[in-house]
């Protein structure tokens, strides 16, 4: 009678912020890197009997773990003696010649002894070759022109006389460090991922540009928190991170952000090149009925029906402080990070967000005539309005923000303080912005803000009035919109003072 193979030991011990983690001593669990033949590099011994991995059975074995982790494991058996125990500076310089196996948990365990760490790695096993002296600065842009603000930044680098990497998001880290070893006549020296766009879940990318000296921004156009809830360690805190609201400042510095700042949107430069059209035509609302993605999302997440109704409320009333994602946090509290509860925050913010849009349509819709241009969602939350379907963002939009006698704007509540891309382009584009109160707003002269501002939808009519009443003062004003926008709120500029926070940064 054969006895049945023993059973891989498994034992729990708290990751790096307290969840139990279930680990395993299976030779599965440790990845596998570098060359195929050569000593052995053992990164992490796991909870088992390290002499028993199949890959530590022949040539020199080297051995690092974090001692942390060794603490929390002390009942493991400890590695043979003729294996030889590295330091992390060791490690890195035996990485390039030797097999590496990482034990992949410990990404999970002590991300910031290992995420750095194996930066390090990844960096010295394709070095980058010396910048060459007068050397083009090189950006990284992950992505391709189907990504968000993808286009607009690569036309503001070219403005700037810095070459652009277009690195497709899907290659993963492994695929960048050979790119940029073939543009050595260029010095890396920034990758800008717009809302996490290229940059894995554990942050090896990351913490690889970082050890090579490239610095890393990410640019949250989106609800900073719902990106971050997708990042499996706090790799996020070493890099520059920029919101476009600035309400999301401080909560980011107290969960450990070390670079935070305030990045507005910015002119899609297509904009200025709309026809100059008389703006006689009905005002205007183009947007979604809904959070993209919604359903997916927010599958796990749930909110009181009582708080539900609470925020509602406030939505149908116009409170003057509508119940945003700050509004909902408050009230259910618990940490945005790490995990993914934030997304119940989210969902509620999002359920008045869409609340509140629709009430605005409908009451306007209610004035007089309102031009809907969105998605099919409008007929389900709005029925018998009539809907027109989206335009091309690129080829069709800029000539309708310039004949519409005006365009909505009514701001997610999901980014309460923040402007929406209508915010510049519509001006651009010639055409009349009326936006609700927005404190984002405030990056522009009060003199501009005032007159476009609505506390309300009932304010829209009597708005239109007065811009209709003075033609000649309209055009000024929009004239001086326009001049305001081009002088200090293009991409170009947007990439200018990340350049400046890169030096501040000392990268």
């Amino acid at each position: 009678m054969t006895s049945s193979p023993r059973a891989p030991r498994r034992v729990a011990i708290p990751d790096f912020c307290g969840r139990p983690l279930t680990l395993s001593g299976d030779a599965r669990q440790w990845e596998a890197a570098g060359p195929e033949e050569g000593d052995c590099l053992l990164l992490g011994l796991g909870p088992e009997d390290p002499a028993a991995l199949p890959f530590a059975a022949s040539g020199r074995v080297f051995w690092l773990d974090c001692p942390e982790i060794r603490r929390a494991l002390p009942e493991a058996p400890p590695p043979p003696s003729s294996w030889r125990e590295v330091s992390p500076e060791q490690a890195v310089s035996l990485a390039a010649r030797c097999r590496r196996y990482f034990y992949r948990p410990g990404l999970r365990l002590a991300p910031e002894f290992w995420g750095p760490l194996l930066g390090r790695m990844a960096a010295a096993c394709c070095p980058l070759p010396p910048r060459p002296a007068g050397a083009e600065p090189l950006l990284i842009l992950p992505g391709d022109e189907r990504g968000l603000l993808h286009l607009e930044l690569r036309h503001a680098a070219r403005e700037l006389g810095l070459r652009v990497l277009d690195y497709p998001p899907d290659k993963g880290g492994a695929a960048l460090f050979p790119l940029l070893r073939r543009a050595a006549a260029h010095a890396p020296a920034m990758l800008l991922s717009v809302n996490l766009r290229g940059l894995d879940a554990e942050g090896r990318l990351a913490h690889a540009c970082l050890a090579a000296g490239i610095s890393v921004v990410i640019w949250c156009v989106d609800n900073p928190w719902h990106l971050l809830s997708a990042a499996r360690g706090p790799w996020w805190r070493d890099c520059r991170i920029c919101v476009t609201d600035a309400s999301f400042l401080e909560g980011l510095r107290q969960a450990g952000a070390q670079h935070v700042s305030l990045l507005p949107l910015a002119v899609a430069p297509h904009m200025w090149h709309a026809p100059l059209c008389r703006r006689d035509g009905p005002p205007l609302f183009v947007g979604r009925s809904a959070f993209p993605r919604k359903g997916s999302f927010f599958a796990a997440a749930s909110v009181p029906p009582a708080l539900l109704a609470e925020g509602l409320e406030l939505v149908a009333a116009d409170d003057p402080a509508p119940p945003d994602f700050h509004w909902w946090h408050e009230r259910l509290g618990g940490d945005c990070w790490p995990g993914t509860a934030v997304r119940c925050v989210g969902l509620g913010a999002e359920s008045c967000s869409q609340a509140r849009r629709v009430h605005w349509v409908r009451e306007t819709l209610s004035q007089g005539k309102l031009r809907l241009v969105g998605d099919d969602g409008w007929r389900d939350v709005l029925p018998g309005a009539p809907v027109e379907p989206p335009v091309d963002y690129y080829a069709g939009l800029p000539e309708l923000y310039a004949r519409s006698g005006a365009v909505l704007n009514v701001t997610s509540l999901l980014l309460p303080h923040s402007l929406s891309q209508r915010h510049f382009d519509v001006w651009a584009a010639h055409g009349l912005l009326l936006s609700d109160a927005t404190p984002g707003l405030e990056i522009f002269p009060a003199s501009l803000t005032e007159p476009m501002r609505l506390r309300r939808p009932a304010d829209l009519p009597e708005r239109l009035e007065a811009f209709a009443a003075s033609p000649e003062k309209t055009e000024a004003f929009c004239a001086a919109w326009r001049e305001e926008l081009r002088a200090k709120h293009g991409y170009a500029r947007r990439l200018q003072t990340l350049w400046r926070l890169r030096e501040e940064d000392g990268r």
